[in-house]
């Protein structure tokens, strides 16, 4: 991977959301195949993975006081603005959210379990007055893979995708296909499609991704700190409107008592449970995502912005800390899968933030390799039980590891290798994280959601 290549990567992968993006997936999907159907929305059938059903089980959606995938689905076939993307709430009126409490209430909206199917996968049917549409997202909580009227592709103009799953090429709907396309300069060749960009970052080595985020400059950059600006204000907005259930604003109340100090690590994990808890109640505010998810983008971003306030970093040393931790998070989330049996924010983000960290903190890229390996002996195995306002807690736990990791890295203790999943290298590392994952925690995964469920059916 060259520079433009990880600056490209970063534009697609750090960018704003409003709500859990689970909700939101389907959602989009829904407004899709709405707007290929056209006419007023009567019904809805989602078919999505296990994953995407537990995660969006009983997360708060952003100007709607109930949750659930159903409504989601209605949400967005009413809002029926898919280029909203994964902002695609801010198209909730009054009128919307009446008619969709109408067709969930009413039975016109199902959602199913599809056990073949794991990580993303979102497959929705919607009937209006004129016709039938249908989404397909897979990969990624943005890549649409079909998008159909009345059953038939050929219905909706079509162009060539960038991404699906094990890389082919699918068709995707996509109206400005329809159009005349404009003409290219001869000598231009193709930006690559983000699943090629995945496929050189898995290439590199995490020295070699700190060495790429090292390269660029402050302007280059500068582009993240939107993220900064808006994951704080959202912090902010959970301190001041307190709306989960009291997680940040007693840990916030708790700030230099006896018990729990006020450095730096704590007030993160005042900030970090802050925005998570906001964010899970379906707070009004956009959240900057990374690797696809907003928590993600908040457990990345806070920890490593206010270290780098705290030991005095420039603003280029920021951003590219900044930089470094958006694309080990992405890393590591495309080992051990962007949804999964276990908490990919933790392992994902909060591991990418404390390698971050380590090198703010003076590390070179041995002690760095060295916190890798103390969070994948520390936090490994944090389960999923779905997006809800207690991931506020766990995020703030994992956040604490990750600044324990890389204290004890700053200072050359690193657990030994042959530590259960450990490996010489922040690489091995990371793989054995994905095997726990991907292969060793199927069955964990399938548990969680059956406990899910029964509740739901109780």
């Amino acid at each position: 991977m060259d520079k433009e290549g990880m600056l490209q990567l970063l534009r697609n992968d750090v960018v704003p959301a409003l709500g859990c993006t689970e909700p939101v997936c389907v959602a989009l999907a829904a407004a899709d195949a709405a707007r290929a159907a056209g006419g007023e929305p009567v019904g809805a059938r989602v078919v999505a993975s296990g994953n995407i059903v537990k995660n969006g089980f009983s997360v708060g959606i952003p100007g709607f006081d109930r949750v659930g995938l159903e409504y989601a689905a209605a949400l967005g076939a009413l809002i029926a603005r898919p280029e909203l993307g994964l902002e695609i709430f801010q198209g909730i009126t009054d009128e919307i959210r009446a008619r969709a409490i109408e067709l969930v209430e009413a039975g016109h909206v199902t959602v199913e379990v599809y056990a073949r199917r794991r990580g993303v996968y979102v497959n929705v049917a919607v009937r209006t007055t004129e016709s039938a549409g249908s989404c397909v997202i897979e990969g990624t909580h943005t890549n649409i893979t079909l998008s159909a009227s009345d059953g038939s592709a050929t219905e909706h103009a079509v162009a060539r995708g960038a991404w699906a799953e094990n890389g082919r090429e699918t068709l995707v709907a996509d109206e400005a296909a329809s159009q005349e396309p404009a003409a290219q300069p001869a000598a231009a060749s193709p930006q690559p499609t983000i699943q090629e960009l995945f496929d050189q970052l898995m290439a590199c080595s995490v020295a070699q991704i700190r060495a790429l985020a090292a390269s660029a400059s402050a302007d280059e950059l500068a582009f993240l700190a939107d993220g900064v600006a808006m994951n704080e204000a959202l912090a902010a907005y959970g301190m001041r409107e307190n709306p989960g259930i009291g997680i940040s604003t007693t840990l916030d109340a708790a700030l230099g008592e006896g018990i729990m100090g006020s450095g730096v690590m704590e007030r993160v994990m005042v900030a970090v449970a802050s925005a998570i808890e906001a964010r899970l109640e379906g707070c009004p505010y956009p959240t900057m995502s990374s690797a696809g998810s907003g928590s993600k983008g908040i457990a990345t971003i806070l920890p490593v912005v206010q270290t780098a306030r705290a030991v005095g970093a420039s603003e280029e040393r920021t951003l590219q800390a900044l930089a470094f931790a958006h694309l080990l998070n992405e890393y590591v989330n495309l080992h051990v899968g962007k949804l999964s049996a276990v908490c990919a924010c933790s392992m994902g983000s909060a591991t990418a933030a404390s390698a971050a960290i380590t090198w703010l903190l003076g590390g070179d890229d041995e002690q760095i390799g060295l916190a890798i390996r103390n969070m994948s002996g520390t936090i490994t195995g944090m389960i999923c039980d779905g997006g809800k306002t207690g991931c506020a807690c766990k995020l703030s736990c994992a956040i604490s590891g990750a600044f324990t990791c890389a204290l004890l890295a700053r200072n050359g203790v690193g657990l030994r290798p042959s530590d259960g999943i450990c490996a010489d290298t922040p690489e091995g590392c990371i793989r054995n994280m994905g095997r726990v994952s991907q292969q060793g925690m199927v069955a964990t995964d399938t548990t969680i959601l059956d406990i899910m469920l029964e509740k739901q059916a109780g």
